[in-house]
């Protein structure tokens, strides 16, 4: 009898466990993609295994040397002031370093088929404490949505830090790209001395993708 009861509260102390680090890790999840673009309460719409099978984590095949990028129906082509790189994370897609600052990141993101272009626009807003200079503009006959925004930026020492620094002169590229599967988002932010002289750049990454 005693063994028994000893093996009933060992598997719900086991049950316990497994509930609280599948919990911790959706939170986890859940809080990346609100730190990397899309808004808050966004659903995880298929999110981590379609994520999991396009990061390059996952690619035996990646060459950081091939220019060509290809995401479900489509192609891009990598300008030349770029250097593509494995994802640091699980959630990011794709991941690009600047040749003239290797800090600065441009990530690209799947969510899934929902495509919530204006709650995502306005996030990335909300994410500069004064926002000076705002640009919408549609690229490849208004099949891109690209924003440039530039102002004072909360600038946190990593993704999901509460904590941050109103930093000044900074600015955000992004943009949302339709596919056959679902919006893919990219974006940077930076300094604005260092991202000014990357948006064309940054426009050519776009222009260059092709609808297959």
């Amino acid at each position: 009898m005693k063994k028994i009861f000893l093996f009933a509260i060992m598997t719900l102390f086991i049950f316990a466990c497994s509930n609280d680090d599948k919990a911790k890790n959706e939170k986890n999840a859940n809080d990346e993609m609100m730190e990397n673009g899309m808004p808050s309460g966004h659903p995880q719409m298929g999110g981590m295994d379609a994520l999991s099978e396009l990061s390059d984590d996952e690619e035996p095949n990646f060459d950081p040397n091939n220019p060509l990028l290809e995401l479900s129906n489509l192609t891009f082509t990598c300008p030349d002031a770029w250097e593509r790189e494995k994802p640091s994370s699980s959630m990011r897609v794709v991941q690009y370093k600047l040749k003239s600052d290797p800090n600065s990141k441009i990530v690209g993101f799947f969510f899934g088929e929902q495509s919530l272009e204006r709650e995502n626009i306005d996030r990335w807003k909300q994410e500069f404490e004064e926002l000076k200079n705002s640009k919408e503009e549609k690229l490849l006959g208004d099949k891109i949505t690209m924003v440039t925004f530039e102002g004072v930026y909360n600038v946190k020492p990593f993704p999901m830090a509460q904590e941050f620094t109103p930093t000044p002169d900074y600015m955000v590229l992004a943009a949302i790209v339709p596919s056959n599967d679902g919006p893919y988002y990219f974006k940077v932010f930076a300094p604005a001395k260092i991202l000014k002289p990357e948006i064309e750049n940054f426009k050519k990454f776009l222009n260059s993708c092709k609808i297959k």
